[in-house]
């Protein structure tokens, strides 16, 4: 049997030469070992990073860093799989809402922070992208969301995190339901001004935020 920390290399590895079938193959030998699951994913994460790293880079293309997200989807989904066979359960840290806003089909950040998300332990339900501010607002009611995280990628459509915010208040929710908005465009100071509660660049920092609130709103 290879050891923790063999395995964890391979993991790395195929992830960050986006092997989807070394990485499946490594998933079922780590359930196999009895290892802790996080640990696992933890290295998923840092392997996404490295691919972040070098597509910003230009060593990898725009195709490699789209598969490799889609890869991260699926891994997700075949660990969920392994989990629920297993009978383990793993608690919930809260729930998020999370799409980009109406008249925006940018969404390769969000699809990242989304998977990263569900990494870090939040029940994450995406609505996918071009989504008007109730769209957002009534699915966080109905599922009993701790954070909104909203997405504009252009100066034309950042009203739209206002609009949510808005929303919010008028619905009597606003103290229920954090705000994380992001995008190109989206600047500290213009979240500070619409009242937002975190205003996150990176798919990292999306976690980091998230992490921060859920304490926040528990307390």
């Amino acid at each position: 049997m290879l050891s923790k920390e063999e395995l964890l290399g391979q993991a790395y590895e195929s992830f960050v030469k986006i092997d989807e079938n070394r990485v499946f193959e490594v998933i079922e030998k780590w359930f196999e070992s009895g290892y802790d699951v996080k640990d696992l994913l933890k290295k998923f994460v840092e392997a996404l990073t490295e691919i972040g790293r070098r597509f910003d880079e230009k060593e990898y293309f725009l195709a490699q860093l789209m598969n490799s997200a889609s890869l991260l989807d699926k891994a997700n989904d075949l660990i969920a799989e392994r989990l629920a066979e297993s009978g383990i359960k793993v608690e919930s840290k809260g729930t998020v809402v999370i799409g980009t806003v109406r008249n925006d089909t940018h969404d390769l950040g969000k699809n990242i922070a989304s998977s990263m998300l569900r990494i870090a332990g939040f029940n994450v339900i995406d609505l996918g992208k071009d989504l008007g501010p109730s769209e957002f607002v009534d699915a966080a009611i109905e599922n009993k969301a701790t954070i909104i995280a909203a997405s504009s990628m252009t100066s034309t459509t950042m009203n739209n995190l206002r609009e949510i915010i808005d929303l919010l208040k008028e619905k009597g929710s606003r103290d229920d339901v954090k705000v994380m908005v992001s995008g190109a465009p989206v600047t500290q100071e213009y979240a500070d001004k619409i009242g937002a509660d975190a205003c996150v660049r990176t798919a990292t920092e999306a976690v980091e935020a998230a992490e921060i609130l859920i304490r926040c709103h528990k307390k």
